[in-house]
């Protein structure tokens, strides 16, 4: 009797006989004959066979224009495969690509998160996850036989690893920072000091990373109601009327400069030009190193509220419902800017557009050139208190508690409601809304969708002033005595 086995055999000799033509006529008849059951039978014989690894194949150009479609996810799958597709991912091209996209690219070239130093873990209180917020190194590869982890690709595993501390809401507290006796005013940092200044006429200068006060500055004799730091320079504004120039590292007082007839409430400083608002309702524009008073702006009719510089323009926001924009080098008033009913509280602007917040419960938006007013923003049902804007939305917090995304055509896009109590400051951070008000909430939302991502309740105080960096979020209180709080991302 004839086996399958000799049959088999038999067909396969006859097979071989053949020429490659006739060989590939009786492939196609025996596939016609097949079930599909047996199809798929041979289609899984068959794919191991026919499958060719591209990344090893092609030339890396291809390659890398392949793997630029992919998602940071399927990039890391990718680099699981074998230690050649782990090679053609690790290109910086590709994640330079995905940086831009999520608005990292900064962390590769202005800030450097690899050398962002974290609080020590024996100096700080772990807040709402149980996971640290450190960046964990042993994720890069440096040392191994694999080829190094690629810049742009160490920069986006940094980065995603912040971003999900501030979504998440992992992030370490500093001990209190205890001194002001009391309220503190103002604040400002450059990411290793901190400035504070209070109603008890001192100014603190404060090492982040330790929380030690370096410097105490005594030489006001009232309230020090603003300041601002550039270039280890510091500018203070006293309700005395005098605006100081201290040296940060030192604490030597530089300047003291004279001219206004009330006390001092807003300071802008870019590292060599002062302007200065008091409540004698005028502007000052000095110059350092000389401190020479080189314009005095007049105009507004009632106290000012705010002041912003860009460029060589500023912007003062006043009681007597008007903003004014101003050539700080001509010292001509350019615009004054009419049609908020109550006081204005907040305003921002650039080349193209002013937006303007106040206590008629609107949001206004100006043509720079023309002072026109382009779009009235109808929303909110308190007074507007703060806001700021990107080239994308307009982001505006007030006393009803909500805070109110627009876009630039003045139209809302979300109203977001959180807060309890008035929503006191704001600030567009990235992809990042950050705001706090009263009642110790400080909320972390999405920009985009305005979606609420994490609420800050570790707050140990009320807070009125906001200072925030890719890696901190610094607090002060307006109590008595200020304290100064500093939540760290990193």
């Amino acid at each position: 009797m004839v086996t399958f086995e000799d049959k088999a055999t038999s067909i396969l000799n006859v097979f071989e006989d053949c020429t490659r033509d006739q060989q590939n006529e009786v492939l196609q008849r025996l596939l016609l004959k097949c079930k599909p059951l047996q199809l798929r039978v041979l289609y899984n014989e068959l794919k191991p066979l026919l499958a060719v690894d591209f990344a090893a194949t092609l030339p890396p150009e291809l390659t890398e224009r392949i793997f630029s479609f992919l998602t940071s996810e399927d990039l890391c799958h990718v680099a699981c495969c074998s230690k050649v597709w782990r090679d053609r991912a690790n290109n910086d091209m590709i994640w330079l690509h995905l940086c831009k996209l999520q608005n990292w690219q900064h962390y590769g070239t202005i800030t450097d998160l690899s050398s962002e130093r974290p609080f020590s873990p024996n100096q700080t209180n772990l807040a709402t996850s149980l996971s640290s917020p450190t960046f964990s190194f042993d994720s890069v590869v440096s040392s191994t036989g694999l080829q190094e982890t690629c810049k742009w690709k160490q920069t986006y595993m940094r980065a995603h690893h912040l971003d999900k501390n501030w979504e998440t809401g992992r992030y370490r507290v500093a001990p209190l920072l205890r001194g002001h006796k009391e309220q503190v005013t103002c604040i400002d940092c450059d990411g290793t000091l901190l400035v504070s200044g209070s109603s008890d006429t001192t100014v603190r200068i404060w090492n982040v990373f330790t929380g030690e006060c370096i410097h105490k500055l005594e030489e006001h004799t009232d309230s020090v109601t603003c300041l601002k730091m550039k270039k280890n320079l510091l500018v203070t504004g006293c309700a005395d009327s005098i605006v100081r120039v201290f040296d940060a590292k030192t604490a030597r007082c530089r300047n003291a400069l004279h001219g206004h007839t009330s006390g001092v409430d807003c300071i802008c400083f870019d590292g060599r030009t002062i302007i200065s608002a008091s409540s004698d309702h005028s502007l000052r524009v000095w110059t350092l190193p000389e401190g020479v008073c080189r314009q005095i702006l007049r105009g507004h009719t009632d106290d000012i509220q705010f002041v912003i510089t860009f460029n060589h323009l500023a912007a003062s926001a006043a009681w007597d419902n008007t903003v004014k924009l101003w050539d700080t080098t001509k010292g001509l008033c350019l615009h004054t800017l009419q049609g908020h009913t109550e006081v204005v509280y907040c305003c921002q602007f650039d080349n193209s557009i002013v937006v303007s917040g106040g206590g008629d419960e609107t949001l206004r938006i100006w043509d720079t050139a023309t002072g026109m007013c382009k779009q009235t923003l109808y929303g909110h049902k308190g007074e507007v208190y703060c806001l700021q804007y990107n080239s994308e939305i307009i982001a505006s917090g007030a006393s009803d508690s909500t805070v109110i995304i627009w876009n630039h055509r003045g139209e809302c896009l979300n109203i977001m409601q959180e807060h309890i109590g008035v929503v006191r400051c704001l600030c567009l951070h990235g992809n990042k809304l950050i705001t706090g008000g009263d009642r110790k909430k400080i909320v972390v939302w999405n920009a985009k969708n305005g979606n609420l991502l994490n609420v800050v309740h570790r707050n140990p105080s009320l807070l009125h002033v906001m200072w925030v960096s890719d890696t901190r979020l610094i607090t002060a209180s307006p109590e008595s005595p200020g304290v100064i709080t500093i939540l760290s991302y990193w």
